[in-house]
Protein backbone atom coordinates (compact mmCIF):
# COMPACT_ATOMS: atom_id res chain seq x y z
CA UNK A 1 0.00 0.00 0.00
CA UNK A 2 2.85 2.37 0.81
CA UNK A 3 4.33 1.75 -2.63
CA UNK A 4 0.99 2.60 -4.28
CA UNK A 5 0.63 5.82 -2.31
CA UNK A 6 4.13 7.06 -3.23
CA UNK A 7 5.22 5.11 -6.34
CA UNK A 8 2.06 3.73 -7.96
CA UNK A 9 3.82 3.01 -11.28
CA UNK A 10 5.86 0.26 -9.57
CA UNK A 11 2.81 -1.67 -8.29
CA UNK A 12 1.93 -4.75 -10.35
CA UNK A 13 -1.82 -4.46 -9.74
CA UNK A 14 -1.81 -0.91 -11.02
CA UNK A 15 0.02 -1.97 -14.19
CA UNK A 16 -2.50 -4.78 -14.70
CA UNK A 17 -5.42 -2.37 -14.32
CA UNK A 18 -3.72 -0.08 -16.80
CA UNK A 19 -3.85 -2.87 -19.40
CA UNK A 20 -7.50 -3.55 -18.60
CA UNK A 21 -8.29 0.16 -18.95
CA UNK A 22 -6.31 0.45 -22.19
CA UNK A 23 -7.85 -2.49 -24.02
CA UNK A 24 -11.38 -1.84 -22.84
CA UNK A 25 -10.97 1.71 -24.09
CA UNK A 26 -9.59 0.68 -27.46
CA UNK A 27 -12.20 -2.04 -28.02
CA UNK A 28 -15.22 0.07 -27.03
CA UNK A 29 -13.94 3.61 -27.65
CA UNK A 30 -15.82 4.20 -30.92
CA UNK A 31 -19.04 2.90 -29.35
CA UNK A 32 -18.57 5.20 -26.35
CA UNK A 33 -17.88 8.12 -28.70
CA UNK A 34 -21.12 7.57 -30.66
CA UNK A 35 -23.34 7.02 -27.61
CA UNK A 36 -21.96 9.98 -25.67
CA UNK A 37 -22.09 12.45 -28.58
CA UNK A 38 -25.66 11.42 -29.41
CA UNK A 39 -26.61 11.62 -25.73
CA UNK A 40 -25.09 15.09 -25.36
CA UNK A 41 -27.09 16.27 -28.38
CA UNK A 42 -30.32 14.82 -26.96
CA UNK A 43 -30.02 17.01 -23.87
CA UNK A 44 -31.41 19.73 -26.14
CA UNK A 45 -33.85 17.40 -27.90
CA UNK A 46 -36.81 19.76 -27.69
CA UNK A 47 -34.71 22.67 -28.97
CA UNK A 48 -33.58 20.59 -31.97
CA UNK A 49 -37.18 19.65 -32.69
CA UNK A 50 -38.25 23.27 -32.51
CA UNK A 51 -35.48 24.28 -34.91
CA UNK A 52 -36.31 21.53 -37.43
CA UNK A 53 -40.11 21.80 -37.14
CA UNK A 54 -40.85 25.42 -36.16
CA UNK A 55 -44.40 25.14 -37.52
CA UNK A 56 -45.21 22.50 -34.90
CA UNK A 57 -43.82 24.42 -31.94
CA UNK A 58 -44.91 27.98 -32.76
CA UNK A 59 -48.32 29.17 -31.48
CA UNK A 60 -50.45 30.82 -34.16
CA UNK A 61 -52.63 32.80 -31.79
CA UNK A 62 -52.24 34.80 -28.60
CA UNK A 63 -54.51 34.80 -25.60
CA UNK A 64 -55.50 32.60 -22.68
CA UNK A 65 -54.54 28.93 -22.84
CA UNK A 66 -57.13 26.60 -24.34
CA UNK A 67 -59.19 24.29 -22.15
CA UNK A 68 -57.77 20.74 -22.17
CA UNK A 69 -61.13 19.33 -23.29
CA UNK A 70 -60.98 21.52 -26.41
CA UNK A 71 -57.56 20.02 -27.16
CA UNK A 72 -58.86 16.48 -26.71
CA UNK A 73 -61.84 17.14 -28.95
CA UNK A 74 -59.60 18.72 -31.58
CA UNK A 75 -57.53 15.52 -31.69
CA UNK A 76 -60.57 13.26 -32.08
CA UNK A 77 -61.97 15.56 -34.79
CA UNK A 78 -58.70 15.55 -36.77
CA UNK A 79 -58.13 11.79 -36.26
CA UNK A 80 -61.60 10.21 -35.89
CA UNK A 81 -60.26 6.65 -36.32
CA UNK A 82 -57.53 7.08 -33.71
CA UNK A 83 -57.73 6.43 -29.99
CA UNK A 84 -56.58 9.32 -27.79
CA UNK A 85 -54.04 8.31 -25.13
CA UNK A 86 -53.50 11.65 -23.43
CA UNK A 87 -52.39 15.27 -23.66
CA UNK A 88 -49.68 17.41 -22.08
CA UNK A 89 -50.12 21.14 -21.52
CA UNK A 90 -47.44 23.59 -22.70
CA UNK A 91 -44.23 23.61 -20.69
CA UNK A 92 -41.41 26.10 -20.22
CA UNK A 93 -39.55 24.24 -23.01
CA UNK A 94 -42.49 23.47 -25.32
CA UNK A 95 -45.00 26.30 -25.95
CA UNK A 96 -47.63 24.12 -27.66
CA UNK A 97 -49.94 21.36 -26.48
CA UNK A 98 -48.71 17.78 -26.98
CA UNK A 99 -51.10 14.89 -27.59
CA UNK A 100 -50.65 11.14 -28.06
CA UNK A 101 -52.95 8.79 -29.94
CA UNK A 102 -52.86 5.33 -31.49
CA UNK A 103 -54.18 4.39 -34.89
CA UNK A 104 -53.85 0.69 -35.64
CA UNK A 105 -50.22 -0.13 -34.95
CA UNK A 106 -49.14 3.51 -35.29
CA UNK A 107 -48.35 5.76 -32.35
CA UNK A 108 -49.12 9.40 -33.16
CA UNK A 109 -47.34 12.38 -31.60
CA UNK A 110 -49.38 15.51 -32.25
CA UNK A 111 -48.85 19.22 -31.58
CA UNK A 112 -51.71 21.70 -31.14
CA UNK A 113 -51.98 25.47 -30.77
CA UNK A 114 -52.15 26.34 -27.06
CA UNK A 115 -54.79 29.06 -27.57
CA UNK A 116 -57.01 28.08 -30.51
CA UNK A 117 -56.65 24.27 -30.02
CA UNK A 118 -55.99 24.07 -33.75
CA UNK A 119 -54.06 20.99 -34.91
CA UNK A 120 -50.56 22.11 -35.94
CA UNK A 121 -49.40 18.74 -37.22
CA UNK A 122 -47.89 15.37 -36.51
CA UNK A 123 -44.30 14.70 -35.49
CA UNK A 124 -42.94 12.15 -37.94
CA UNK A 125 -41.63 8.79 -36.73
CA UNK A 126 -38.78 9.20 -39.22
CA UNK A 127 -37.51 12.51 -37.84
CA UNK A 128 -33.86 13.28 -37.17
CA UNK A 129 -34.47 13.41 -33.42
CA UNK A 130 -36.24 10.03 -33.43
CA UNK A 131 -33.28 8.50 -35.28
CA UNK A 132 -30.90 10.13 -32.80
CA UNK A 133 -32.92 8.67 -29.91
CA UNK A 134 -32.92 5.20 -31.48
CA UNK A 135 -29.15 5.47 -31.97
CA UNK A 136 -28.50 6.55 -28.38
CA UNK A 137 -30.83 4.11 -26.62
CA UNK A 138 -30.87 1.11 -28.97
CA UNK A 139 -27.95 1.59 -31.41
CA UNK A 140 -30.57 1.38 -34.22
CA UNK A 141 -30.95 -2.33 -33.39
CA UNK A 142 -34.04 -2.57 -31.19
CA UNK A 143 -33.95 -4.71 -28.05
CA UNK A 144 -30.61 -6.26 -29.04
CA UNK A 145 -29.06 -2.81 -29.24
CA UNK A 146 -30.55 -1.90 -25.86
CA UNK A 147 -28.86 -4.93 -24.26
CA UNK A 148 -25.54 -4.10 -25.94
CA UNK A 149 -25.93 -0.57 -24.57
CA UNK A 150 -26.44 -1.95 -21.08
CA UNK A 151 -23.26 -4.02 -21.31
CA UNK A 152 -21.45 -0.98 -22.71
CA UNK A 153 -22.62 1.09 -19.73
CA UNK A 154 -21.11 -1.44 -17.32
CA UNK A 155 -17.86 -1.47 -19.31
CA UNK A 156 -17.75 2.33 -19.12
CA UNK A 157 -18.27 2.10 -15.36
CA UNK A 158 -15.35 -0.34 -15.16
CA UNK A 159 -13.21 2.14 -17.06
CA UNK A 160 -14.15 4.84 -14.54
CA UNK A 161 -13.00 2.66 -11.65
CA UNK A 162 -9.76 1.55 -13.31
CA UNK A 163 -9.14 5.09 -14.50
CA UNK A 164 -9.30 6.38 -10.92
CA UNK A 165 -6.53 3.98 -9.92
CA UNK A 166 -4.39 4.87 -12.94
CA UNK A 167 -4.90 8.60 -12.40
CA UNK A 168 -3.21 8.50 -8.97
CA UNK A 169 0.39 9.68 -9.50
CA UNK A 170 1.58 9.53 -5.89
CA UNK A 171 1.26 11.76 -2.85
CA UNK A 172 3.85 14.15 -4.19
CA UNK A 173 2.29 14.60 -7.65
CA UNK A 174 -1.48 14.07 -7.29
CA UNK A 175 -2.37 17.76 -7.69
CA UNK A 176 -0.78 17.74 -11.14
CA UNK A 177 -3.49 15.33 -12.33
CA UNK A 178 -6.10 18.09 -12.18
CA UNK A 179 -4.39 20.47 -14.61
CA UNK A 180 -3.02 20.65 -18.14
CA UNK A 181 0.40 22.25 -18.66
CA UNK A 182 0.17 23.58 -22.22
CA UNK A 183 3.86 24.53 -22.17
CA UNK A 184 4.92 20.90 -22.34
CA UNK A 185 5.56 18.76 -25.43
CA UNK A 186 2.32 17.81 -27.23
CA UNK A 187 2.36 14.18 -26.12
CA UNK A 188 2.56 15.29 -22.50
CA UNK A 189 -0.25 17.81 -23.09
CA UNK A 190 -2.37 15.00 -24.54
CA UNK A 191 -1.69 12.85 -21.45
CA UNK A 192 -2.48 15.76 -19.10
CA UNK A 193 -5.72 16.43 -20.98
CA UNK A 194 -6.77 12.79 -20.72
CA UNK A 195 -5.96 12.73 -17.01
CA UNK A 196 -7.58 16.06 -16.13
CA UNK A 197 -10.78 15.53 -18.13
CA UNK A 198 -11.09 12.05 -16.66
CA UNK A 199 -10.78 13.10 -13.02
CA UNK A 200 -13.04 16.14 -13.33
CA UNK A 201 -15.78 14.20 -15.14
CA UNK A 202 -15.46 10.74 -13.57
CA UNK A 203 -18.36 11.17 -11.13
CA UNK A 204 -20.80 12.21 -13.87
CA UNK A 205 -19.56 9.54 -16.28
CA UNK A 206 -20.06 6.89 -13.60
CA UNK A 207 -23.55 8.26 -12.92
CA UNK A 208 -24.43 8.14 -16.64
CA UNK A 209 -23.09 4.59 -16.80
CA UNK A 210 -25.24 3.41 -13.88
CA UNK A 211 -28.40 5.18 -15.04
CA UNK A 212 -27.80 3.95 -18.59
CA UNK A 213 -27.64 0.39 -17.27
CA UNK A 214 -31.06 0.95 -15.69
CA UNK A 215 -32.68 1.61 -19.07
CA UNK A 216 -31.26 -1.65 -20.43
CA UNK A 217 -31.82 -3.84 -17.36
CA UNK A 218 -34.60 -2.16 -15.32
CA UNK A 219 -35.66 -5.31 -13.43
CA UNK A 220 -32.11 -6.15 -12.34
CA UNK A 221 -31.44 -2.50 -11.42
CA UNK A 222 -34.59 -2.33 -9.31
CA UNK A 223 -33.70 -5.62 -7.62
CA UNK A 224 -30.28 -4.28 -6.60
CA UNK A 225 -31.76 -1.00 -5.33
CA UNK A 226 -34.45 -2.93 -3.46
CA UNK A 227 -31.76 -4.93 -1.67
CA UNK A 228 -30.11 -1.71 -0.54
CA UNK A 229 -33.34 0.06 0.38
CA UNK A 230 -36.87 -1.35 -0.09
CA UNK A 231 -38.78 0.17 -3.00
CA UNK A 232 -42.34 1.21 -2.26
CA UNK A 233 -44.72 -0.49 -4.70
CA UNK A 234 -47.67 1.82 -5.37
CA UNK A 235 -50.35 0.58 -7.72
CA UNK A 236 -52.72 3.16 -9.22
CA UNK A 237 -56.38 2.79 -8.26
CA UNK A 238 -58.70 1.01 -10.67
CA UNK A 239 -62.12 1.84 -12.07
CA UNK A 240 -65.15 -0.16 -10.96
CA UNK A 241 -67.50 -2.31 -13.01
CA UNK A 242 -68.04 -1.09 -16.58
CA UNK A 243 -71.21 0.83 -17.41
CA UNK A 244 -72.82 1.47 -20.76
CA UNK A 245 -71.37 4.31 -22.81
CA UNK A 246 -74.48 6.44 -22.36
CA UNK A 247 -74.06 6.47 -18.58
CA UNK A 248 -70.39 7.38 -18.51
CA UNK A 249 -69.32 10.94 -17.62
CA UNK A 250 -67.85 13.11 -20.34
CA UNK A 251 -64.23 14.21 -20.42
CA UNK A 252 -65.40 17.69 -19.39
CA UNK A 253 -67.25 16.34 -16.35
CA UNK A 254 -64.28 14.18 -15.30
CA UNK A 255 -61.79 17.07 -15.54
CA UNK A 256 -64.19 19.43 -13.74
CA UNK A 257 -64.49 16.93 -10.88
CA UNK A 258 -60.71 16.54 -10.74
CA UNK A 259 -60.31 20.33 -10.54
CA UNK A 260 -62.43 20.37 -7.39
CA UNK A 261 -59.71 18.32 -5.68
CA UNK A 262 -56.82 20.51 -6.88
CA UNK A 263 -58.07 24.08 -6.36
CA UNK A 264 -55.93 26.85 -7.77
CA UNK A 265 -53.81 24.50 -9.86
CA UNK A 266 -53.55 24.06 -13.61
CA UNK A 267 -54.14 20.94 -15.70
CA UNK A 268 -50.70 19.75 -16.80
CA UNK A 269 -51.55 16.30 -18.15
CA UNK A 270 -54.56 14.14 -18.90
CA UNK A 271 -54.20 10.37 -19.33
CA UNK A 272 -57.15 8.60 -20.95
CA UNK A 273 -57.84 5.04 -19.69
CA UNK A 274 -56.15 2.40 -21.83
CA UNK A 275 -58.21 -0.52 -20.52
CA UNK A 276 -61.59 -1.23 -18.92
CA UNK A 277 -59.98 -1.32 -15.46
CA UNK A 278 -57.76 1.76 -15.73
CA UNK A 279 -58.65 5.07 -14.09
CA UNK A 280 -58.99 8.45 -15.75
CA UNK A 281 -55.97 10.49 -14.60
CA UNK A 282 -55.64 14.27 -14.40
CA UNK A 283 -52.33 15.76 -13.22
CA UNK A 284 -52.04 19.33 -11.97
CA UNK A 285 -49.18 21.83 -11.77
CA UNK A 286 -49.11 24.75 -9.30
CA UNK A 287 -47.72 27.02 -12.03
CA UNK A 288 -48.38 27.59 -15.71
CA UNK A 289 -46.69 26.77 -18.05
CA UNK A 290 -45.61 23.50 -16.48
CA UNK A 291 -41.90 23.49 -15.54
CA UNK A 292 -40.05 21.23 -18.00
CA UNK A 293 -38.68 18.02 -16.54
CA UNK A 294 -38.84 18.73 -12.85
CA UNK A 295 -42.48 19.56 -12.22
CA UNK A 296 -44.03 18.42 -8.93
CA UNK A 297 -47.42 17.31 -10.21
CA UNK A 298 -50.53 16.41 -8.20
CA UNK A 299 -52.39 13.34 -9.49
CA UNK A 300 -56.16 12.90 -9.28
CA UNK A 301 -57.57 9.50 -10.31
CA UNK A 302 -61.22 9.11 -11.26
CA UNK A 303 -63.42 6.13 -11.99
CA UNK A 304 -63.94 6.32 -15.75
CA UNK A 305 -67.54 5.02 -15.41
CA UNK A 306 -68.85 7.08 -12.48
CA UNK A 307 -66.51 10.06 -12.22
CA UNK A 308 -65.85 9.29 -8.55
CA UNK A 309 -62.44 10.35 -7.29
CA UNK A 310 -60.47 7.22 -6.40
CA UNK A 311 -58.18 6.91 -3.43
CA UNK A 312 -55.07 4.81 -3.97
CA UNK A 313 -53.03 3.02 -1.39
CA UNK A 314 -51.89 5.25 1.44
CA UNK A 315 -48.59 6.79 0.59
CA UNK A 316 -45.82 6.21 3.08
CA UNK A 317 -42.64 8.16 3.54
CA UNK A 318 -40.38 7.65 0.56
CA UNK A 319 -37.43 5.34 1.07
CA UNK A 320 -33.93 5.92 -0.24
CA UNK A 321 -34.72 3.31 -2.90
CA UNK A 322 -37.76 5.35 -4.02
CA UNK A 323 -35.62 8.48 -4.27
CA UNK A 324 -32.95 6.68 -6.31
CA UNK A 325 -35.50 5.41 -8.84
CA UNK A 326 -37.21 8.80 -9.03
CA UNK A 327 -33.92 10.49 -9.92
CA UNK A 328 -32.59 7.95 -12.46
CA UNK A 329 -34.15 9.54 -15.55
CA UNK A 330 -33.75 13.24 -14.55
CA UNK A 331 -30.08 12.70 -13.69
CA UNK A 332 -29.42 10.86 -16.94
CA UNK A 333 -30.98 13.50 -19.22
CA UNK A 334 -30.30 16.62 -17.10
CA UNK A 335 -33.81 18.09 -17.26
CA UNK A 336 -34.25 18.88 -13.57
CA UNK A 337 -32.89 22.40 -13.09
CA UNK A 338 -33.17 24.53 -16.19
CA UNK A 339 -30.82 25.46 -19.01
CA UNK A 340 -27.74 25.76 -16.80
CA UNK A 341 -27.75 22.06 -15.97
CA UNK A 342 -28.64 21.16 -19.55
CA UNK A 343 -25.65 23.15 -20.82
CA UNK A 344 -23.40 21.45 -18.26
CA UNK A 345 -24.73 18.01 -19.29
CA UNK A 346 -24.08 18.87 -22.96
CA UNK A 347 -20.47 19.94 -22.35
CA UNK A 348 -19.58 17.27 -19.81
CA UNK A 349 -21.45 14.66 -21.83
CA UNK A 350 -18.76 15.06 -24.48
CA UNK A 351 -15.98 14.23 -22.00
CA UNK A 352 -15.99 10.46 -22.79
CA UNK A 353 -15.52 11.35 -26.46
CA UNK A 354 -12.54 13.56 -25.51
CA UNK A 355 -11.14 10.72 -23.41
CA UNK A 356 -11.45 8.33 -26.35
CA UNK A 357 -9.65 10.69 -28.72
CA UNK A 358 -6.82 11.45 -26.29
CA UNK A 359 -6.56 7.80 -25.23
CA UNK A 360 -6.48 6.63 -28.84
CA UNK A 361 -3.76 9.17 -29.59
CA UNK A 362 -1.65 7.83 -26.71
CA UNK A 363 -2.19 4.22 -27.82
CA UNK A 364 -1.31 5.04 -31.43
CA UNK A 365 1.90 6.93 -30.60
CA UNK A 366 3.09 4.57 -27.85
CA UNK A 367 2.01 1.17 -29.16
CA UNK A 368 1.13 1.16 -32.85
CA UNK A 369 3.95 3.45 -34.03
CA UNK A 370 6.42 1.67 -31.76
CA UNK A 371 5.50 -1.71 -33.26
CA UNK A 372 5.66 -0.27 -36.79
CA UNK A 373 9.15 1.13 -36.16
CA UNK A 374 10.39 -2.20 -34.75
CA UNK A 375 8.94 -4.03 -37.77
CA UNK A 376 10.82 -1.72 -40.17
CA UNK A 377 14.04 -2.30 -38.26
Amino acid sequence: MENFLDRPQTVWARRALFQVHLWLGMSTGLYVFVVCVSGAALVFRIDIQRAIHPQLFTPRASGPIADPVAIMESVTHAYPAARLSGIDAPTTARPTYLAYATSGDRFLTLLLDPVSAEMLGELSDQSFVKTLQDLHFDLLAGRTGRIVNGVGSLILLTMCLTGLVIWWQGRGNWKRGFTVDVRRQWKRVNWDLHSAVGIWAVTLIAMWSLTGAYFAFPAAFRAVVNRLSPITVVRPPQSGAPLSASLRPTWRALIAEARRHAPGQHVARVVVPFSEQAAFLVMFSPVQPTPAGGADLTSVYLDQYTGTVLTGHATTQRTIGDVILAWVAPLHVGNFAGNGVRAAWLILGLSPAVLFVTGFTMWWTRVVRHVAVKARD
